[in-house]
């Protein structure tokens, strides 16, 4: 962490999840003094943290003296808004900075032409457990990009969980499609073993289904065994989960569905990242 504190962040947008990262830099003792946001819509949220930690937020880039030099910057901002918020001001400001960009469909190309930035650039995505510090996320650095620039890319990523390196950008739309989207196939499971659980009348539904997949997770996080060991050590031959693994299964059961369901969403962010 040494590296990071002596670095100034500038953090372009402040929606969820760029107000994950101002949080992990707090929690991780990077000065206040040392981050900086431009935000146009200010959130409850947000102002809250301002008013705490007493961090700088400004609604543009000609706020900032020209002199103002920021380390890292983070690229937060939705996609259909990274070119009205790419000011001549901001550009300036950031032609010598790391910046890392977590924009959904942004290659590194045409990152490059929007920031101009020449050899200092680094794509990222990750998912929404980085509100907790256990995000998923993975890294394409800039062919040109140096090695202390990769190291600080990673360990900021870092402050906000598991980090991965990509050594071809298109695996970022597999991971989107995967890691990405995946919180979603998780709670939608959830969701509908929870409707079939009150379904059948058993009281305290909700909580039961999340202390089954916690306590599941725990398990796996504790055990020596992988989860297919594991998912073997709770299949009884002839019991009554082996009778629904047989559904499951199936030749057009989870396996197949959740293929199709990834390849889908791999396709439209193949998609996304041509417009």
């Amino acid at each position: 962490m040494v590296s990071l504190k002596n670095n100034k962040f500038l953090i372009l947008g402040a929606g969820n999840m760029g107000i994950s990262f101002i949080k992990a830099l707090l929690q991780n003792k990077i000065s206040a003094s040392k981050i900086f946001i431009i935000e146009k819509n200010i959130s409850p949220e947000l102002k809250k943290i301002k008013l705490q930690k007493k961090i700088t937020i400004v609604k543009d880039a000609s706020k900032f003296s020209k002199n103002f030099k920021p380390s890292i910057v983070l690229l937060a901002v939705k996609p259909n808004q990274l070119g009205s918020a790419m000011s001549e001001e901001l550009i300036d400001l950031i032609s010598d900075s790391l910046i890392i960009s977590i924009i959904a469909g942004k290659k590194i190309r045409e990152l490059k032409k929007i920031t101009r930035n020449k050899n200092k650039t680094v794509r990222a995505m990750t998912n929404t457990p980085v509100s907790l510090g256990m995000g998923t996320s993975i890294l394409f650095f800039d062919k040109k990009i140096n090695k202390k620039d990769k190291i600080l890319a990673k360990e900021f990523l870092a402050l906000v969980g598991q980090v991965n390196e990509a050594r071809n950008e298109s695996i970022i739309d597999t991971f989107t499609a995967i890691y990405g989207s995946g919180p979603a196939y998780i709670f939608l499971m959830i969701e509908i073993l929870i409707k079939i659980s009150s379904k059948a009348g058993l009281k305290n539904s909700e909580n039961m289904v999340i202390q089954t997949f916690l306590g599941s997770l725990l398990l796996l996080m504790s055990e020596k065994h992988d989860a297919a060991m594991l998912r073997k050590k709770v299949t009884s031959k002839g019991g009554t989960t082996q009778a629904a693994l047989s559904i499951l299964n199936s030749n057009k059961g989870l396996p197949d569905l959740l293929s199709r369901a990834i390849n889908k969403a791999r396709k439209r962010s193949i998609d996304l990242s041509n417009n």
